[in-house]
């Protein structure tokens, strides 16, 4: 679990990294309904299929499966171990849709996977100093991230993970949270403090 650049804020950026024998996921299975939604913090309920199957890509050859899967879906992917971590500490609204996962040969890998939808957004960003590229149809979001600054006292004193508006496809961990995942060993995951240089996609 790597941490890089520095800042002196309390959060950090949650991102998922391809460790070197690890699978990771590039595309969406046929059948994905509503597929912005799991990337926006919005609820699917019965609209997702359960047991959807997602396919590691065959450009990362490595079959193991991380705690944070690496995927270019935009979609907070956990194995069945990291569920249970989210649920007993991230003290957030989660929903979790479970995903089969196949390994390169079409073989089943894992049938607990899941896209962990972490629900709803803060408005916490702050807008003037945060630096990147604006969606030019949604002027209130980022496209991309070079440095993302937050407004402390809109974020609520019980969130440890949650999503902020501008910028909805990225989970934002407190460092209290941090370290739990760091005390359980969680694989998968690179970090980036808030406040620190970046470039993200999101």
């Amino acid at each position: 679990m790597e941490t890089t650049g520095t800042g002196t804020s309390d959060y950090f950026i949650l991102e998922w990294d391809v460790l070197d024998g690890y699978c990771a996921i590039f595309t969406f299975p046929e059948g994905m309904p509503k597929i912005h939604k799991p990337a926006r913090g919005i609820r699917m309920g019965t609209e997702y299929p359960d047991g959807l199957r997602f396919s590691m890509t065959k450009q990362e050859p490595g079959l193991k499966i991380a705690d944070v899967i690496a995927n270019a879906v935009n979609y907070f992917m956990v194995s069945k171990r990291m569920k249970g971590i989210l649920e007993e500490h991230s003290g957030a609204d989660i929903e979790f849709l479970r995903f089969v996962l196949l390994n390169h040969r079409g073989r089943v890998a894992s049938e607990d996977c899941y896209i962990a939808n972490v629900i709803g957004m803060h408005d916490c960003v702050d807008m003037d100093r945060t630096e990147g590229d604006r969606d030019p149809m949604k002027p209130a979001r980022f496209m991309y991230l070079r440095r993302l600054l937050l407004q402390e006292d809109k974020i609520p004193p019980t969130a440890k993970l949650f999503r902020a508006s501008a910028v909805p496809r990225l989970m934002i961990v407190r460092k209290d949270l941090k370290e739990q995942f760091e005390k359980e060993g969680v694989t998968g995951i690179t970090w980036f403090p808030v406040g620190s240089e970046v470039a993200i996609t999101v």
